[in-house]
């Protein structure tokens, strides 16, 4: 179990490297003459691509079958819908990014895009009721501060 609990570190730290290469390769692209919307789509079509490599993938091995998946059986299919709206509101945050990417310096940008884990843990405590510590929001006061210094109010 102490695997399973400490391995959200490593596909943070994934995402964190991942999202870091795709938003330095966004200023490249960029900087070499890619418009922000042309940019937007291909950058959707690459996403749409794997999406729906891991869709047929899922479908061969029977993944979407409740009888060889029954977590599926037991989920409530409006759940999906949920996935869903993520996917827009997905689809829309890299638009907003790939234009503030293009438009301002790229460092700034993606610290105030990224900065979205304050929305998500303050959805989180509202919407689902999950606790917040003081460490948690003393943590999330010096992000929010460090952001305004980074990118609002620089000091050179």
């Amino acid at each position: 179990m102490a695997e399973q609990s400490s391995a959200w570190i490593l596909y943070a730290l994934g995402a964190f490297v991942m999202f870091g290469i795709t938003n330095f390769l966004l200023k490249f692209a960029s900087v070499k003459g890619v418009p922000s919307v042309e940019g937007t789509v291909v950058l959707w079509l690459a996403t749409g691509l794997v999406g729906a490599l891991a869709t047929l993938t899922m479908i061969i091995k029977g993944m979407f079958n409740p009888l060889i998946n029954p977590r599926i059986g037991k989920m409530n299919p409006i759940y999906f819908i949920v996935t869903v709206v993520a996917g827009f509101t997905l689809a829309l945050g890299m638009y907003f990014l790939k234009s503030a990417v293009t438009y301002g310096k790229a460092g700034p940008a993606t610290a105030i895009a990224l900065s979205n884990a304050v929305l998500v843990a303050t959805l989180s405590w509202l919407l689902l009721r999950e606790s917040l510590s003081v460490s948690e929001l003393i943590g999330m006061s010096l992000y929010v501060a460090a952001i305004l210094i980074f990118a609002l109010k620089p000091l050179g």
